[in-house]
């Protein structure tokens, strides 16, 4: 966007008068109108602000406009959040800065397809399964006529879409890099044993899409893995796109479209208690297919280069049985759960929530190359600095334009003064931008050199700050308040804002290595059949927190670590023992995909105790400074990574010890079973991430520590009577 000043004034000889007037006013004025707005309140870092204003190094050919220079700094900030967000247990700061700037492109997504609302998702007012089938499969039948209409073009000897040659194709691939290497993760966050217990099925079926987006463990087939392949082939030392490294310029990866898309894959997950429904609706789109997918799987050969990455999306997100099918079918889960739960009236919001997470994502692919002055939305209070920092201009200016612009009549392009301050007019968004269009102070404009850039760019700050409170249109479009209806239920005793990190020296924890090596409840000479439950079951739930953090990242779990964990999750899950197949929407299907949670809630009904509706109302009912302190760690996930992996192997036997109990009162036979099975490939998975481990690293010191400090506090749970 360019600032620029046109004139029409019947005294041209006094052409430059008025100018610093008229601003003064606009700026005085519009500091008036101040009434007419309100704006929310960002508790904390004004890291937005100063990010705004803080220049980026001067690239070999500087930018020629203001577009140029917000486009930029906009490009570092997603930069930044795209490090920070894959590596939160080193910057916790950033969570609740991530939830605003997830709020305010929600809601500028959901403004702009407002104004077309025919055109898209949201001409379905009301939700019904069958026409959403419809309206995804017209999405689907649309691609794939462009596609053939692409084919016939080729076949008659037109050029390629994407690339034209190698080179080209290697830039292509270098821009689209930073989306396609985090990706999966817009379930990463999913599968917290923290969610209540009734929406179990609806987060087992939408995390398995997270699970095949890793490989379900496998190297060879981890979608992350391959694309780093891919680009390896011409970018050999590629560094992992969790660390610092990959941001920076000399990879050439990336622009401001493509870093935001992939930021937004990081922050839709964020927040799965509050924000459920949108990543459904985010999950329902970003799987379905995409004409680009298909042209790369055929252009790619053609330059030589690999395209097994965009082949396996090409089959892997059909909409017959694979991940297209499946967003569709949970999104519909979870609309039925509402109904059923909650109402008519709820499951009208949530299917307005959905259709935002739908939308939210599909405004990631259009063209949106363009800064959207992301600074200035998310922070009342850097807009109320902002308008103090341009008084504080004029004010300094003041001296110098005396007795300069006395006697003109102008007009700001095609308007008066008067006209430009209609106060009804002004506040629409349209009007104020058509004013921003019509200033014009830099190269060309009657005032080029009467401001610094600096001066400049805050004014273009403040312009783009009016009217900040982004997430006010999110609420209104589902018809809520903010806050109230999303209240995360929180852990007793647990602050989520601070991680545990346990030192060599920590006397917080019991440790016990004189407790004998075999299965605990048998070694402690206390019948393993008569568990006290109201201190094994908050264990028991609270064990599958352990490891769920450390595969938020895809490009953490690409190593032979990284599988076996997302394996062991997998395992805990109940999913099925992984083959060299996808197995797509029937797995969950499966008669028998009962896991870690599904067997404590059978025996929690076997004991004819009451159903609790979630970890956080059982550690209300039954306190478990254990079980919270588990939870505390597991946020730290490669801090703790060897005290997480001793206290699950622990928990493997406790496992055991259920399974093989002929107390019918835990589990029925045929569970025991199912659970002895799982149990089995917990272990080696865990045996592997020990054995990757080398000799000598603390985290084989952490890993025993783990293991005695867990093994003890199971043994209570069978020496305590009720």
């Amino acid at each position: 966007m360019s600032l620029g000043i046109d004139f029409s004034s019947e005294n041209h000889q006094l052409i430059f008068c008025g100018i610093f007037v008229i601003i003064c006013t606009c700026t005085v004025l519009h500091l008036s109108l101040r009434s007419f707005q309100t704006h929310s309140k960002l508790d904390g870092s004004n890291e937005f602000i100063e990010m705004g204003r803080k220049r980026p190094k001067r690239p070999k050919t500087a930018p020629t406009s203001n577009c140029e220079w917000a486009s930029m700094r906009e490009l570092e900030f997603y930069k930044k959040l795209y490090f920070k967000l894959q590596n939160l247990e080193e910057h916790p700061e950033i969570i609740p800065i991530a939830r605003q700037v997830f709020l305010a492109l929600l809601s500028e997504a959901l403004e702009d397809y407002s104004k077309a609302p025919d055109t898209n998702i949201l001409s379905m007012k009301h939700f019904d399964k069958g026409a959403l089938s419809l309206f995804l499969q017209s999405h689907q039948d649309n691609v794939t006529d462009q596609y053939h209409r692409y084919i016939s073009r080729r076949q008659s000897g037109g050029p390629r879409a994407l690339f034209q040659d190698h080179q080209e194709a290697e830039d292509w691939l270098r821009k689209i890099a930073p989306l396609k290497l985090v990706d999966g993760a817009w379930l990463g966050h999913l599968n917290k044993i923290t969610m209540p217990f009734s929406l179990r099925p609806i987060v087992k079926e939408t995390w398995q899409v997270f699970t095949e987006e890793l490989g379900n463990g496998n190297r060879d087939q981890h979608h992350v893995k391959i694309f780093e392949d891919l680009l390896r082939e011409f970018e050999p030392d590629l560094p992992s796109p969790t660390t610092k490294s990959i941001l920076h310029p000399r990879y050439k990866l990336g622009n401001l479209k493509y870093w935001r898309a992939a930021v937004a894959q990081l922050i839709v997950s964020l927040f799965p208690h509050e924000f459920l429904p949108e990543m459904l609706g985010f999950n329902m789109h970003f799987e379905s297919l995409q004409l680009d997918t298909m042209q790369a799987a055929k252009e790619l050969p053609e330059v030589h280069l690999d395209a097994y990455y965009f082949l396996l999306h090409v089959s892997i997100d059909n909409g017959h049985s694979g991940h297209a099918a499946m967003a569709m079918e949970s999104a519909a889960h979870y609309i039925q759960h509402m109904s059923e739960t909650e109402g008519e009236v709820a499951a009208e919001t949530a299917w307005r929530r959905i259709q935002a997470g739908y939308v939210f994502s599909e405004w990631q692919f259009r063209n949106y190359s363009q800064a959207t002055h992301i600074f200035a939305r998310l922070n009342d209070n850097a807009h109320d600095k902002l308008e103090q920092n341009v008084l504080a201009i004029f004010s300094s200016k003041i001296q110098a334009a005396h007795r300069l612009h006395c006697g003109s009549r102008v007009k700001i392009g095609k308007r008066s003064l008067a006209e430009w301050l209609e106060p009804e007019s002004f506040l629409a968004k349209e009007w104020q931008q058509e004013f921003i269009q019509s200033l014009k102070l830099r190269w060309g404009g009657k005032m080029y050199g009467a401001f610094t850039k600096s001066e400049l760019e805050t004014f273009e700050l403040w312009i783009n700050s009016m009217g900040s409170d982004q997430s006010h249109f999110y609420y209104s479009f589902i018809d809520s308040n903010p806050h109230p209806q999303f209240q995360i239920s929180r852990i007793p005793n647990l602050d989520k804002s601070e991680s545990k990190f346990l030192t060599a020296k920590d006397e917080n924890f019991e440790t016990a290595a004189s407790i004998p090596s075999g299965l605990v409840g048998k070694s402690s000479g206390d019948s393993p059949t008569n568990p006290n439950l109201s201190l094994l079951l908050p264990l028991w739930f609270t064990q599958c927190c352990l490891l769920e953090s450390f595969v938020y990242s895809p490009g953490r779990t690409t190593d032979t670590i990284g599988c076996a964990v997302v394996r062991f999750l997998r395992a805990q899950s109940g999913f099925e023992e992984e083959d060299s197949n996808v197995t797509g929407i029937d797995e969950p299907r499966t008669a028998e995909n009962g896991g870690i949670v599904e067997f404590g809630l059978e025996m929690i009904r076997q004991a004819s105790l009451p159903t609790p509706q979630s970890l956080c109302n059982l550690l209300s009912d039954c306190p478990s400074e254990f079980a919270t302190n588990m939870l505390s760690l597991s946020s730290s996930p490669v801090r703790n990574f060897g005290i997480l992996l001793g206290m699950s192997m622990a928990f493997l036997e406790l496992q055991d010890m259920v399974s093989e109990s002929s107390d019918s009162s835990l589990l029925s036979p045929k569970s025991g079973e199912r659970l002895a099975s799982l149990a089995r490939r917990q272990y080696l998975c865990l045996q592997i991430c020990l054995q990757e481990i080398p000799t000598g690293d603390e985290r084989r010191v952490d890993f025993g520590r783990g293991y005695d400090m867990a093994k003890a506090e199971i043994k209570k749970c069978f020496s305590q009577k009720v």
